[in-house]
């Protein structure tokens, strides 16, 4: 008579591949692999040397659940730590996918070598006529941290908010422990320019938040831009429009 820890055991087994089987399938109906890659060549709007951004598109969202459910990620995030179905993912991504929500603009990151999905990034709030924006990066895969993959998609991201949505200030808040971002950001043209004190509680610590703003009069733009301007035209300066 088999031991009944040894069926319950098989059973698990069975039912732990039956469930990596069918997200296979549905990542294949998607046409990508379980690191990010794409059977095809993804769509690429804009490109730095390691990274490049593309449209979000519905095969992002088995990665989006992984992401939004790994704490420690959502936490340096500044989001609240909770489980995310797949149906709670779809349903807020979906409008932005569709570009329902006019302001508010998002990229797919890639590694530009391996073409792999590795996260995501946004400029949000910028329809207004104080022509600010908040923005948002989030790098996924953890294997693809600390590379400058985050430096080099914020700077592409900073780029096009200035040049294309005519924003002048973009600003962010992240953590004060969240230190290799705050790097990053620093590095790409992010300047701190204060602090919530004590506003970031975990257990029984708190923690400051770190707000952070870049000028597009201050931003030193990529070598490579979002898009070359066109010869001729004056600078808004020469013409009297206050930046």
């Amino acid at each position: 008579m088999p031991d009944e820890r040894d069926v319950t055991s098989r059973a698990n087994r069975a039912t732990i591949a039956r469930r990596i089987s069918m997200e296979e399938d549905a990542m294949a109906a998607l046409g990508q692999d379980r690191q990010g890659r794409l059977d095809d060549e993804p769509i690429i709007n804009i490109t730095s040397d390691k990274v490049g951004l593309g449209p979000l598109h519905d095969g992002i969202l088995p990665f989006v659940v992984r992401w939004d459910n790994d704490f420690a990620t959502l936490d340096l995030g500044g989001d609240d730590m909770r489980p995310h179905s797949a149906a709670a993912v779809e349903a807020a991504f979906s409008p932005l996918i569709k570009g329902e929500r006019a302001d508010w603009v998002g990229f797919a990151i890639y590694e530009l070598a391996t073409k792999r999905l590795i996260g995501l990034c946004n400029v949000r709030d910028f329809q207004n006529a104080r022509r600010t924006a908040e923005f948002g990066i989030t790098i996924g895969e953890r294997d693809c941290r600390g590379k400058g993959y985050g430096t080099e998609a914020t700077v592409l991201l900073l780029d096009y908010a200035f040049t294309v949505l005519g924003v002048h200030n973009m600003w962010l808040d992240t953590p004060a422990y969240n230190e290799p971002a705050i790097r990053a950001y620093a590095k790409a043209g992010f300047k701190e320019i204060g602090r919530r004190r004590e506003a970031h509680r975990l257990g029984d610590r708190v923690y400051d938040i770190v707000l952070m703003d870049c000028l597009a009069t201050e931003f030193r733009n990529p070598a490579k831009r979002v898009i070359e301007l066109p010869e001729g035209g004056r600078r808004e300066a020469e013409v009297g429009i206050a930046r």
